[in-house]
C-alpha cells in the first residue's frame, strides 16, 4: 500500500513514525517486527511515499489502534506542499478552538498539559490532524519545547516531541499532527502528574501559500512559564 510519511517523533533513542495510507486514509504507526519503534537514523522522513506491506499489531491497546507490523517496504517518491494535499483529501480532522480537539475529551493539567485519564472515556484514535485557529507560541521549560495556545490563563499546551526544527510561533490556520502519548507515567514513578494518556505535538506542515482563517486577535503570550497560586513545577512533563 502506498503511504505517506505524516509524523516522525522523538521515543528515547527511536523514532515513532505515523503514516497516512493513501487508499482510505486510514491512520498507521509503522513498527518493526517484534513491536519495535524505528531506528533514530531511519529513512523514513515526513513528506516520503513508500510503497509498504504491513499487518495490524496482534496486542493493540486503545486509544493506540493505528500500530502496524512492517513486513516489507519500498521508497516511491516525494510529495511536495503537504497542507494542499492534506486539504484536498479531506484529512483535517478538527479546526478552531484546541477543546474541540479529541472529541472534548482532554483533561488539563495545572501547568496545561492535556490528557486523557487512565480509566477515562477514550477517544475512538490516538492521532490526527488540527488546523488551529489561533498563533501557537512557543516556550521553553527546562529545556523542554512547548507550543501554547492562548486561552487566558486556563492554560492549554502541546508538549513537543517531533525531529522538525521549531519556530518561534505556528501561525494560526496551519495543520498540526497531533498525538497521546503512552500510558505515564510507568508504574512505580515517583512524578506525581496524573497518570493517563498525554497530548503531543508531533509536527506542522506550513503553507506555501498562506489560508485566511480570520484568526482571533490575541495580545503578546509570554514565553516563559509565570509562577502562580497553585502551579506545580512537577506538573510538567518530561516529553
Amino acid at each position: 500500500m502506498e503511504v505517506l510519511i505524516v509524523s516522525k517523533t522523538h521515543m528515547s533513542t527511536m523514532a515513532c513514525v505515523g503514516g497516512l495510507v493513501l487508499t482510505n486514509n486510514r491512520y498507521v504507526r509503522l513498527l518493526e517486527p517484534g513491536n519495535y519503534n524505528q531506528e533514530g537514523d531511519t529513512d523514513f522522513e515526513v513528506g516520503d511515499i513508500w510503497d509498504i506491506n504491513f499487518h495490524n499489531r496482534g496486542d493493540l491497546h486503545p486509544p493506540h489502534i493505528e500500530d502496524v507490523i512492517i513486513s516489507n517496504k519500498n521508497f516511491l517518491r516525494r510529495q511536495t506542499n503537504l497542507p494542499a494535499f492534506l486539504r484536498a483529501r479531506n484529512t483535517i480532522d478538527w479546526t478552531g478552538h484546541i477543546d474541540s480537539i479529541f472529541d472534548g475529551l482532554l483533561h488539563w493539567t495545572h501547568s496545561g498539559s492535556g490528557y486523557i485519564p487512565e480509566g477515562g472515556n477514550l477517544p475512538p484514535k490516538s492521532v490526527g490532524f488540527w488546523q488551529t485557529n489561533r498563533d501557537l507560541t512557543r516556550v521553553i521549560f527546562d529545556s523542554k519545547t512547548r507550543y501554547r495556545f492562548p486561552n487566558g490563563t486556563n492554560y492549554r499546551g502541546l508538549s513537543y516531541v517531533g525531529y522538525q526544527e521549531t519556530t518561534e510561533t505556528i501561525p494560526a490556520g496551519t495543520i498540526l499532527r497531533i498525538s497521546f502519548s503512552r500510558i505515564f507515567p510507568p508504574e512505580g514513578s515517583s512524578i506525581t502528574a496524573p497518570r493517563g494518556y498525554y497530548l503531543q505535538l508531533s509536527g506542522w506542515y506550513l503553507d506555501e501559500h498562506p489560508v485566511n482563517t480570520n484568526p482571533v486577535p490575541i495580545p503578546n503570550t509570554p514565553r516563559i512559564f509565570p509562577t502562580r497560586p497553585g502551579f506545580d513545577v512537577d506538573d510538567d512533563l518530561p516529553f
